[in-house]
């Protein structure tokens, strides 16, 4: 590898690993979303300290990909979890994990970006080290002679399988989530995968074949049995837990009475702003969806 970043991020499952000297200071911050002065460099480390040998072969402890913010180059490692071994390796025994989508939701949106993106490429290696078409194990498509000269220069990421000369770019898996409302209230259902009492909008994957519109009115119906009308798209937002891009709407209720599929939605209502459940995290698109129709941020009608 000869594209080597100054500074790297370290996942291990679900957790960031921080150098202990600056996890110590973020863990204790009041209010992380008043932290504008929180900068990538908070939760990387230094080229200096992860051992350039490591990248020199192919393992299946870890998957690393590289990626640009703002202009500068990272990489991105992902270890498996309870890999003592591996840690030792990348020299970084003083790391504190630190939830991901804690440090996504919870932080200033440049630096929740810087996040999101990094744990896109960790996940995209770790599901990258092999072919689909033809089984063999991918190589690093920036430095092969065979193809380098074809991609752009950013294209750190890329794959090559030196077999059948296929390459693969990060992909991310389309996922649609959408507010419905009927008058002054907002649908909102429990995921069986959800704390007790939290809350979310209907969301759902689309389907080969499907038109991001015919997949949010598809997933309404699958799983809250209503029709709708006056659909809209909103904003989008990359969600790497663990590939998706998230592409949210607002719609009007039309007929139907709501109510739970009992396969991935076991409760389902119609909630008010002064009568809402627990609700997902600051940060995430669904509570933006939400917090914006409660502040009337687009129409109700």
């Amino acid at each position: 590898m000869t594209i080597f970043p100054e500074s790297f991020v370290v996942f291990q499952g679900q957790d960031c690993l921080i150098p202990r000297q600056n996890a110590d200071s973020m863990r204790f911050l009041d209010d992380p979303s008043l932290a504008t002065s929180t900068k990538p460099e908070a939760v990387c480390w230094p080229f200096y300290q992860i051992p350039p040998d490591l990248f020199s072969f192919t393992s299946d402890r870890y998957s690393y990909s590289a990626f640009e913010f703002d202009e500068k180059k990272y990489g991105a490692i992902q270890i498996e979890e309870n890999d003592d071994i591996m840690l030792k390796r990348l020299g970084i025994g003083e790391a504190i994990p630190f939830p991901v989508r804690e440090l996504v939701v919870s932080y200033p949106s440049g630096f929740s970006r810087f996040m999101l993106m990094a744990k896109a490429h960790s996940q995209w290696a770790s599901v990258s080290r092999f072919c689909g078409a033809c089984g063999n194990l991918l190589v690093d498509a920036k430095e092969n002679e065979e193809v380098k000269e074809r991609l752009d220069d950013n294209a750190y990421a890329a794959r090559f399988c030196p077999s059948c000369k296929r390459i693969f770019f990060p992909r991310m898996s389309p996922a649609v989530i959408i507010l419905v409302h009927r008058e002054n209230s907002i649908l909102l259902g429990h995921n069986v995968r959800f704390p007790r009492n939290r809350h979310s909008l209907i969301a759902g994957f689309v389907e080969i074949g499907e038109t991001l519109e015919e997949a949010a009115i598809r997933e309404i119906r699958e799983e809250a049995g209503i029709e709708v009308k006056n659909l809209r798209y909103m904003r989008s937002q990359p969600w790497p837990f663990p590939d998706s891009l998230m592409i949210g709407f607002v719609a009007e209720w039309a007929s139907g009475e709501a109510r739970p599929d009992r396969n991935e939605i076991d409760h389902i209502a119609w909630y008010k702003a002064d009568d809402l459940p627990e609700l997902p995290l600051k940060g995430s698109i669904a509570r933006y969806l939400i917090d914006s129709f409660i502040a009337g941020g687009f129409s109700k009608t």
